[in-house]
């Protein structure tokens, strides 16, 4: 601890904790200002959410813009063309899709790297896995754009077969939830921090359990695995954090709107809003009656609060469920 408990009867010592104290929860309070402002504003109506000087609480609450999410009504269509809770489905299958095909394919390619290979290969076998963390994500961008359009070649156009006219098979997978999922399929970030917890198991541990018999695959299920769990919470973490709120390659790949994640619906739905006026308060006034109906649905910045709360919800809850584990593993990390 910063400060023992032996000696802050001294009030040098207690003048210093009642500071540090003083400095901790005026950061946390700065941090929540902002959320607060959001959950305000969502149960406002349009009109007191454009309002000048903003209110502190709303004078007449209302849920309108919550409705959004279950159900848009034929006036506001024409501005959304899909309920909100689409676009909240639509990120959680690409980030659990992410999720169950990187965390696997990294872990394992990380415990093959620590425990299995050995010898000449296994020095550049590790500068392969971790090459990618050395070139900008714009770098490959292009060639990943392009392997979406011919999986899983990453070219314009299919090779031929040798020696004849007839183009490799390829598989289109551009304006999928695919295009999201299967290029995220492998984290050099992640292998990094598996490889270093591998490695910080003992190989007695390893070699006890092949002299009794095990095979590779039950000795990692049966015994590496469950010592990994903190390791195993902090990637998945990052994993869910950095594809949920992911959005140049969403935007890139994916141009249907009924499968769009929530960052690119966002965006679009800002766009919307502001092309519509129903964030402007001088647009507002000025086309009162045309605008009237949209603002009253709730699409105005108590709508954008909606769809920011929704988009920061689900990171907060994945880290309330798994603050142990994740404690854990930094705990691991910092005595390394």
């Amino acid at each position: 601890m910063l400060f023992p408990t032996v000696g802050r009867k001294q009030w040098q010592v207690r003048l210093g904790w009642y500071g540090v104290q003083v400095l901790l929860w005026t950061g946390v309070i700065l941090h929540l200002i902002p959320f607060y402002l959001m959950l305000v504003t969502s149960i406002k109506p349009a009109s007191e959410a454009m309002a000048m000087p903003p209110t502190l609480w709303p004078k007449e609450p209302t849920f309108v813009a919550w409705r959004l999410v279950w159900q848009i009504s034929d006036v506001a269509q024409s501005v959304l063309s899909q309920p909100l809770y689409r676009y909240f489905l639509n990120s959680l299958i690409m980030t659990f899709g992410v999720i169950a095909l990187s965390i696997p394919v990294t872990s394992l390619a990380a415990y093959a790297s620590s425990k299995l290979i050995k010898g000449p290969l296994a020095r550049p076998l590790f500068i392969f896995f971790i090459g990618t963390l050395m070139m900008p994500g714009i770098v490959t961008l292009i060639p990943s754009f392009l392997l979406t359009r011919n999986f899983p070649f990453p070219l314009p156009v299919a090779p031929t077969i040798p020696g004849t006219d007839i183009a490799f098979p390829t598989l289109r997978i551009w304006n999928t939830y695919w295009a999201v999922i299967i290029p995220a399929g492998f984290s050099a970030g992640n292998f990094l921090l598996f490889k270093g917890f591998f490695d910080s198991i003992p190989d007695s541990i390893i070699n006890a359990a092949r002299v009794d018999g095990g095979s590779e695959f039950n000795i990692f299920r049966r015994i590496v695995l469950p010592m990994s769990k903190p390791v195993y919470a902090v990637t998945i973490y990052f994993t869910f954090g950095g594809v949920w709120d992911s959005y140049l390659w969403p935007l890139v790949v994916i141009q249907d709107s009924a499968i769009a994640p929530l960052t690119v619906a966002i965006r679009r739905i800002t766009d919307a809003f502001s092309y519509a006026g129903t964030t402007s308060p001088m647009t507002a006034m000025g086309a009162a009656s045309a605008l009237q109906p949209l603002i009253e649905q709730g699409l105005s910045w108590n709508g954008l609060m909606v769809l920011g709360l929704l988009q920061a919800l689900p990171v907060f809850i994945f880290f309330i469920i798994a603050r142990e584990y994740l404690m854990q593993g930094v705990r691991i990390q910092g005595l390394k």
